[in-house]
């Protein structure tokens, strides 16, 4: 049987940190990996290319959605024949998993090797849960189906958050371990190990193609300047959920990753595609008009959507 193993968490969380953790560490055993993102362009995926892992990517809406979940089922189906010893799936940073457990039983008859549902893994954000958690529905439900809890970004935070986190955690599962990391530096043996499956009653999940988020590609020409680039993500940053992508400016590459405040551009050494930018909305607010803004406020010449 493959062992899958899931992991949720919010949008900047740090999940695919983790996934670059967990494949460095069974880079010896044959895996396989699935990455789901909201927006057209998988910019996670990019992220975890490695050679000899066989991945695939599904963009354009949640995998638990009825949007895009006949994809999701199609991929593990055509997987099951490659005789991994894990799959790993990086779902989406809105994604309800509440249905994980409906699909697997959905597909089992179709599977050359069926699947042993090891658990969810959930990565939270340390510095932005309490606020998260009483704002979107999606965050607590990764949590009350997560199999083990991963805090991140420990280093961000007070003993008295901390503790007021754990006391949350424990309160919306009474069961899965909680592992308080940074930069989710964790003993992968011992995080797999004491995964286990929810104990949370399968159910639909709340991800619809309603209630989605607007996400947007905003292309960067390579004049564009740093302090334009800065001044543009630091003008629509409050208007979003998360910021992602490649750039090149001047003669060099970026990657660039913004979880509301907080703002990373750092040197990318590889080739990139495109120099593309993928914005997603925060529910409930209007990103049209203040990208258009921003662009005129910072970068009319550079940036287009």
């Amino acid at each position: 049987m493959t062992q899958l193993i899931l992991l949720t968490g919010f949008l900047g969380t740090g999940k695919t940190t983790l996934m670059e953790r967990l494949l460095h560490y069974y880079k010896d055993s044959p895996v396989g990996v699935i990455v789901n993102e909201f927006g057209e362009i998988n910019i996670d995926a990019r992220l975890l290319e490695k050679d000899g892992i066989i991945m695939r990517e599904l963009s354009n809406g949640s995998i638990f959605c009825a949007c895009i979940k006949e994809n999701f089922i199609k991929a593990l189906i055509d997987m099951s024949s490659q005789g991994f010893e894990y799959l790993f799936i990086e779902a989406s940073g809105l994604a309800d998993p509440g249905n994980m457990q409906q699909i697997l039983q959905v597909i089992d008859k179709y599977t050359v090797h069926s699947y042993h549902y090891s658990g969810s893994i959930c990565v939270l954000d340390g510095e932005a849960f309490l606020e998260l958690n009483d704002l979107l529905p999606a965050v607590g439900h990764q949590l009350t189906h997560a199999g083990v809890v991963l805090v991140n970004k420990e280093d961000l935070i007070s003993s008295a958050i901390k503790a007021e986190i754990q006391a949350e955690v424990r309160n919306a599962n009474t069961h899965a371990p909680i592992y308080f990391t940074s930069h989710c530096n964790i003993d992968i043996n011992t995080l797999v190990m004491n995964l286990q499956p929810s104990k949370s009653a399968s159910k639909d999940s709340t991800n619809t193609p309603e209630n989605r988020p607007q996400t947007f590609i905003i292309k960067v020409l390579p004049s564009i300047t740093m302090k334009e680039l800065q001044g543009f993500l630091n003008f629509i940053a409050p208007f979003t959920y998360r910021m992602k992508g490649f750039v090149t400016v001047g003669d060099t590459n970026y990657s660039v990753s913004c979880v509301r405040s907080h703002m990373m551009i750092m040197p990318w050494t590889r080739d990139i595609p495109s120099s593309e930018i993928v914005l997603i909305s925060a529910v409930g607010i209007g990103l049209t008009g203040a990208i258009a803004n921003a662009i005129k406020m910072n970068a009319p010449k550079s940036i287009k959507i």
